[in-house]
This record gives structure tokens, C-alpha cells and sequence, in this order.
């Protein structure tokens, strides 16, 4: 099996679909059957029970989904540390969501680097459906994200408690007047939308993450923000809590694969942790 046959076969396994597959590792639907069709005759098993609906992994499939794993990433570890600057000894792959960059993720990447100065990373931002398929699939070390899906081989450990609470920059007019849908997710729209008696016809749903507070203050309006992200505005009279409402647990977590150095993953973890009480 070699590396393009391995990212296929995880990539029809994660999708369901060889041709969603086709599409993922820029193939053609025909150039994915293949192999598949090769890998199967290779190993003497069926990977993969097809029918009008995708394919699902047999007994077989899901046996070979972590030596596959393994075997790419080994691949992308060996190519990143060939392209290395001499200075550094090994790279890590990051991710987060956009929401968590500016207070947290840019000061602590420069802790990172000061800190660990042989290594090399790697980094993007992203929305947590990605992030989520990306530390799944062995794409990403270690990922930073509101909500995480549990997965095997990936730990999930929650940075600090957190919650949705309703701000509003105009105290003085009923929020449902000036209320904004801010996207922080679908299950935490879903949470706020069972929580609340009545769930207010924005007309306009922002997902632009920790813009969305100065946002509010700008135009005068009302929505669902991060009780820690918000607290600078709260201090400066920006924004209000409105009281009598509702409110939601939005904690950030971290999400690393199990395979990375577990001493590494423990200080970088405990460093964002940090980050989080300062």
C-alpha cells in the first residue's frame, strides 16, 4: 500500500462516499474505485460494502483504518522534518477556531515559540467541522475549539469553564428589538433555542467569532457571546449583561491525537491553560 492508496482508503472510510473520497484527495471517482479495487486484491479482503447510499467499512476496513494512519503519518512526519530548517528537531501540526485566536491562541503560540524553540509548527484557522475531521483523520496534532467531538485516539480535555451569555451595548431597549443570531456552533444554537421561551426573528446571522462583540457595540444590538470574551467589555461599559435570561456552558477544549509525545502535549496544554487564567 503505498501513500495515495493509504489517503484514499481514509478518505472513503471518513466520508462514506468514494466519490466525496474522489473530491478529498483530488482524484477522479473512477481513480478511486482503483484503488481501492487494488488494495482489496492486494490484502485478500473486502474493505468496503458499497451500495446506493456510499460505503461502509467491513470488519476488515476498520481493522486497517489505524495502520493507515500510521503509515501517512509517518510519511508526513518524515517529509516535514526533511524540510526542517537544521535549527529544529521536530514539527507540530495546530489548528483552532477562529474565535479563539485573538485572546488566546496568538499569545499563546508565542509562548510556544519562545518556549520551544526547536520546534517548528504549523498553524491555521479553521471552523470546528474541519477541525474536527482534521485531528480525526491524523491531519492536525493538536487542535483548539469550542466543540469537540470525542473520537478514537484523540484526547479531549476542556481549557476552562465557560458560558453563552446574552450582552447588549443598548441597556435600555428590550434585547428582542435589537437582538442579532451570533454563530457559535449548531449545538450551541440548539441548547440556546430549547433554553429560550422565545427565539427572536434576527434577520441577520453573524458568524465572524470574537469580531461579533465589537460588532455589537458598534451597531447598538443584542446577541449570545462568551462570558470570558465579553468580560473586557462588561469592564469598559460597552456591553451589559441582560439579566433574567438564559444562559449555556461554552467551554473551549483541546483536542491532541494520542500518538503525539505525551510530554510535549502536557506542556503545551497546561501553557494554554495558563493562557486562559491570565
Amino acid at each position: 500500500m503505498d501513500v495515495p492508496t493509504a489517503r484514499t482508503f481514509l478518505a472513503a472510510a471518513a466520508t462514506g462516499s468514494f466519490v466525496a473520497a474522489a473530491r478529498r484527495v483530488h482524484a477522479s471517482p473512477p481513480t478511486v474505485t482503483e484503488r481501492i479495487k487494488q488494495l482489496e486484491h492486494v490484502l485478500g479482503a473486502r474493505l468496503f460494502d458499497r451500495d446506493r447510499r456510499g460505503c461502509r467499512l467491513t470488519a476488515a476496513g476498520r481493522r486497517l483504518v489505524e495502520p493507515a494512519q500510521a503509515m501517512v503519518r509517518a510519511w508526513d512526519e518524515g517529509c516535514a522534518r526533511v524540510a526542517l530548517p537544521p535549527r529544529f528537531e521536530a514539527v507540530i501540526r495546530l489548528g483552532g477556531q477562529h474565535a479563539l485566536w485573538p485572546s488566546l491562541l496568538i499569545p499563546w503560540l508565542g509562548e510556544v515559540r519562545d518556549q520551544f524553540s526547536r520546534l517548528a509548527v504549523s498553524a491555521l484557522a479553521a471552523a470546528p467541522a474541519q477541525l474536527n475531521r482534521a485531528i480525526e483523520e491524523d491531519e492536525l496534532d493538536i487542535v483548539f475549539l469550542y466543540d469537540p467531538v470525542q473520537r478514537l485516539g484523540v484526547r479531549v480535555e476542556e481549557l476552562a469553564p465557560d458560558r453563552l451569555v446574552l450582552a447588549t451595548a443598548r441597556p435600555g431597549l428590550d434585547w428582542k428589538e435589537n437582538f442579532v443570531r451570533l454563530n457559535w456552533g449548531e449545538s450551541a444554537s440548539a441548547a440556546l433555542m430549547a433554553r429560550l421561551d422565545v427565539w427572536p426573528s434576527a434577520g441577520l446571522e453573524l458568524d465572524l467569532g470574537a469580531l461579533s462583540l465589537q460588532w455589537l457595540v458598534d451597531m447598538g444590538a443584542s446577541g449570545f457571546v462568551p462570558e470570558r470574551m465579553a468580560r473586557p467589555f462588561f469592564a469598559k461599559r460597552l456591553l451589559e449583561p441582560v439579566d433574567d435570561t438564559p444562559s449555556i456552558d461554552f467551554s473551549p477544549y483541546v483536542c491532541w491525537r494520542s500518538s503525539m509525545d505525551e510530554d510535549l502535549a502536557a506542556r503545551l496544554v497546561d501553557l494554554a491553560k495558563r493562557g486562559m487564567t491570565t
